[in-house]
């Protein structure tokens, strides 16, 4: 556990000062700012403001991890064709898990400041009453337990491929997270990683104001389960297989 912290605290010094820190604290607050003005002269109801804003963040966050992994994988090109994340320990996978945390606590904390400035911002300047805050986090929550094999995936390709197939990825990723809040993703999108964060913060929306019929709902609640367990075989399954790629690799150029 020591040395996992130490790796940790190592990769935060490593990138405090440099864009991939400085993009997770001002993305939110451009994020949540333009909403708010976008907001400002409309009167939505409290279904609306959740809905849009956790939908365009969920559509958004492919790409957005996209940057940040290829961001990460250059940093450690840089500093040595990756021999220091290779070689930083005497456990590499240490150092791989350590890195994979800090990505996802940086997600983790984007995405909770992001829904933190909304609502504050509903609150106390357009004054909308009876906000469901609860509903937000819990929104948040999925959306970041969505991200995880996103991460894990996208910082592989980002390693073996560089910064440039992984934005290439991410833009696909945009567009299927898209595509997979139509109809088109009805039947599928409980087997796809993309999906589980728009689709699972969007149900949780329908179920909390109540937008789906009584008779329905155990359907409704068995459709959900069935996305969240496999979204958990599928975050151990790629993280295991994550492992066992990383052990025997001794590094490749990133940077295209």
């Amino acid at each position: 556990m020591r040395l996992f912290l130490r790796c940790l605290r190592a990769d935060i010094q490593k990138t405090k000062r440099t864009s991939f820190m400085w993009l997770h604290l001002l993305i939110p607050f451009i994020y949540a700012g333009i909403f708010l003005l976008y907001f400002y002269s409309k009167d939505p109801g409290p279904f609306d403001l959740y809905q849009s804003y956790m939908t365009l963040m969920a559509v958004a966050l492919p790409f957005l991890i996209s940057i940040m992994c290829g961001t990460a994988a250059q940093l450690e090109e840089h500093a040595g064709k990756f021999q220091v994340l290779l070689g930083a320990t005497s456990v590499k996978l240490t150092a791989y898990v350590s890195k994979i945390a800090l990505l996802l606590m940086m997600n983790a904390a984007s995405v909770f400041l992001a829904i933190a400035v909304y609502l504050a911002g509903l609150t106390f300047v357009l004054k909308v009453p009876d906000l469901p805050y609860a509903l937000f986090w819990e929104g948040g929550a999925w959306l970041f337990a969505g991200c995880v094999t996103l991460y894990m995936l996208y910082f592989l390709v980002s390693c073996v491929f560089g910064i440039g197939a992984s934005v290439l990825l991410g833009g696909a990723g945009f567009l299927m997270t898209a595509l997979m809040n139509t109809g088109l993703g009805d039947v599928i999108w409980k087997y796809n990683p993309w999906a589980w964060g728009i689709r699972l913060s969007g149900l949780s929306g329908i179920r909390y104001f109540g937008k789906i019929d009584a008779e329905y709902m155990p359907l409704f609640d068995r459709e959900m389960n069935t996305g969240i367990y496999m979204m958990t075989f599928v975050i151990m399954a790629v993280f295991i297989t994550s492992i066992l790629w990383f052990i025997p690799w001794e590094g490749r150029k990133a940077n295209e």
